[in-house]
């Protein structure tokens, strides 16, 4: 099949198989195939057992996978998670030669596992070899070589190990997983013709891996001159199937800058430039770039711009006063303003917290606020730009009747990319905080009039009355807690906390109101109020968001089987379009440069050599990694410190599994194999739709997902 033909076969598939026929039907296509054309060696009995296995809802969601351990590798894999990788190795290298050869393939299996992951890329091998000798039927195993020998850059043996998986299986987890890597280690030896032929059938046959095969059969166009053109066609696939595919977007950035689209590359990379503000490389386009767009450039990034308020009018339910922070920065620090302009859709009063009143501002008229240079002060300026007030000391803007609404629009920081700039509508009324270098905003709202506008940024697409109202419980709970906890700042929480992302009011509809009205009187005590968006069938609270339990047991080999399965049918969280399954399953690929240029701003280790877990939870979730390199080591001690070193921040969650590609003694990418969002623990949201169509109430869900909290009902006194 020549060039061409390889991607008008591509594109048939692309609008004329899977994606259109899922979207309409609910199912997948009838004709997509589970496994691969047969090698011509291959055995007749295998081959009849393959033919016509049709890929339907029943094999998507079925899983082969075993997660029993032997009782001696159980024990040193609890170990593992409470005493790190260095001490896990050792004590499974005590059962290398036991004469017990399914106890010793096993332990073989861990151990080429955790080789790689220390970087003893010859030792990891030599293990999974080991255990294919002492344990030749088993899938895992032959996969786990594939795999091994893929990240070694023996692509040619990989591929041959994959293809050698299809004698022992036609399992879909398996065949899937092999296909992948066999396509991978087609595109990374040269052949790209024949990896975008393999990616063709993931892309007819996986949802789950549909936004990383997207992307890569974009990454495979844009390197081949006849399909250039098709490659941003299939990067808006990946990032319509997943927005967290930071890969994608990086690509787009670097074919808009080709095509010398200055303005596509200026918005891309400025959305790259807010997740890594420190990344020098980054910030040269975007200075590039930025002076060819002038002083206007701020309005052509992805900013919502409100001319007046939308809301207009919302009843104040008076509760706990919050101090929310505007426009705070990745590390939650709230951004000095040296702009920002005012409107209410009521009339507003200025107060000094010693002058008292100072102004009075009729409805639907704009004041600005400005930093001014000379003075060190701040300017309250009319529409010509009079000042009418100036302060170096907090003043506050709030409303004449509670009822009505506060906009905050045009916000400006020095450097336009330290925050998110949207234009907020607000309830309560807004601090101006005067700094040496300008000024920060303090939202005061009562804590039930801010939960509906929580529920709108976190809560998209969930329609489910009990799910909503089962998360204002949540919101309400750890919007107490913060209140209630101690702290150095004049603030309680910021608008860019991961748990309280707070884009403004305006996006608020009545079904939020109604949820946090129906549920105004209960909150939690006695538990760690938080939620995480997708779940998968382990959560890090041990609970189950499915009634068929896998009965899932932690080792590092049982981690990426279970990353390999299939969420099962019943999944509380599973998705009504089937193509969107990137929140539950998903698949990165991460340069190494890239990685070793984040990890520079904290320790210059040179160039990258191993990607070490260093504590897990016990579920096999990673809470601390070692990134090992040519000039030393250093070691993240977060899930937040990790994800953005790996990934500026985008990667879905801290339960994944890490395939290094290896080009010698460095590696070069990383591809990241994960499961669910978040850290696992709280209110799984999608979980809680699901549980809601099944017929669950709000108080059911809050009692499924903190099983040992206590409810309180404030209206009443009782506990529940």
């Amino acid at each position: 099949m020549g060039k061409s033909s390889i991607w008008v076969g591509i594109l048939a598939v692309m609008w004329g198989s899977f994606p259109a026929i899922a979207q309409e039907t609910g199912q997948l296509g009838p004709t997509a195939q589970v496994s691969a054309p047969a090698p011509a060696t291959a055995k007749p009995a295998l081959a009849a057992a393959r033919l016509d296995n049709q890929l339907s809802e029943t094999v998507l969601h079925k899983s082969v996978l075993n997660y029993t351990l032997p009782a001696e590798i159980a024990a040193i894999a609890q170990k593992c998670a409470q005493h790190g990788v260095e001490e896990c190795y050792f004590s499974f290298k005590s059962l290398e030669n036991s004469p017990d050869t399914q106890l010793a393939a096993a332990a073989h299996l861990e151990l080429a596992l955790l080789s790689i992951q220390r970087g003893l890329v010859k030792q990891g091998l030599a293990h999974i070899e080991k255990a294919v000798s002492l344990n030749p039927d088993d899938p895992f195993t032959q996969l786990t070589k594939g795999w091994l020998l893929f990240s070694a850059g023996k692509y040619k043996k990989a591929r041959k190990a994959f293809e050698d998986l299809f004698y022992l299986t036609a399992d879909f987890e398996y065949v899937s997983s092999a296909k992948l890597g066999d396509a991978l280690a087609w595109y990374f030896s040269g052949n790209k013709e024949k990896a975008a032929s393999e990616l063709q059938y993931l892309y007819t046959s996986n949802p789950y891996a549909i936004s990383f095969v997207s992307f890569m059969l974009g990454k495979i166009a844009s390197e081949m001159k006849p399909a250039k053109k098709l490659a941003p066609v299939f990067l808006q696939q990946a990032l319509s199937h997943d927005e967290k595919n930071y890969a994608a977007a990086e690509l787009f950035a670097q074919l808009a800058e080709k095509e010398k689209n200055h303005l596509h590359a200026w918005q891309y990379y400025a959305t790259l430039y807010n997740l890594d503000p420190q990344n020098k490389k980054l910030a040269q386009k975007i200075e590039k770039y930025g002076r060819e767009l002038g002083d206007k450039s701020v309005d052509y990034l992805f900013y919502l711009r409100l001319e007046q308020p939308i809301v207009h009018v919302m009843t104040s339910t008076p509760s706990e006063l919050v101090k929310v922070a505007l426009y705070a920065n990745r590390e939650q620090i709230p951004q000095e303003l040296i702009s920002a302009s005012v409107m209410g859709s009521g009339t507003l009063l200025v107060q000094d917290e010693k002058l008292g009143e100072i102004l009075r501002v009729p409805s639907y008229i704009e004041k600005t606020i400005s930093f001014n240079k000379e003075t060190g002060g701040v300017d309250l300026k009319d529409a010509r730009g009079h000042v009418e007030f100036s302060a170096k000391r907090p003043f506050s803007i709030f409303l004449e009747k509670e009822k009505y609404t506060l906009l905050v629009r045009n916000a400006r920081t020095e450097n336009i990319f330290a925050a998110d700039l949207n234009d907020k509508e607000l309830k309560g009324s807004l601090t101006v905080v005067p700094t040496p270098q300008g000024f920060k905003l303090i939202n005061n709202v009562y804590a039930e009039d801010l939960i509906p506008a929580l529920l709108a940024t976190q809560a998209q697409n969930i329609k489910q009355e009990a799910a909503l109202t089962a998360l204002a419980v949540v919101f309400r709970s750890a919007l107490s807690q913060a209140v209630q906890t101690p702290k150095a700042t004049p603030y309680h929480i910021t608008d860019n906390d991961p748990a309280f992302h707070f884009s403004g009011i305006n996006l608020i509809f009545k079904d939020l109101l109604d949820a946090s009205k129906k549920s105004g009187a209960i909150r939690l005590t006695q538990a760690q109020a938080g939620f995480y968006t997708d779940c998968g069938v382990v959560t890090a609270d041990s609970l189950a968001n499915t009634a068929s339990k896998p009965g899932y047991v932690f080792s590092p080999a049982n981690v990426s089987k279970y990353i390999l399965s299939n969420p099962p049918a019943d999944l509380y969280s599973r998705p009504q379009d089937p193509t969107q399954w990137s929140g539950i399953k998903w698949i990165y690929l991460y340069e190494g440069k890239e990685i070793e240029n984040r990890l520079a701003y904290k320790l210059n280790i040179g160039r990258l050599r191993a990607i070490t877990p260093l504590r897990y939870t016990p579920q096999g979730r990673i809470l601390a990694m070692r990134f090992e390199g040519s000039k030393g080591s250093y070691e993240a001690q977060t899930p937040q410190e990790l994800a953005f070193i790996l990934s500026a921040g985008t990667m879905r969650s801290n339960l994944f599994d890490i395939v290094p590609i290896y080009k010698g003694k460095n590696i070069e990418r990383i591809l990241v194999r994960g499961y669910d969002t978040g850290l696992g623990e709280g209110l799984c949201l999608r979980g809680a739709d699901g549980l809601a169509k099944q017929g669950a109430d709000y108080m059911a869900i809050i009692k499924y997902y903190f099983p040992q909290a206590r409810i309180l009902n404030t209206s009443t006194g009782t506990v529940n």
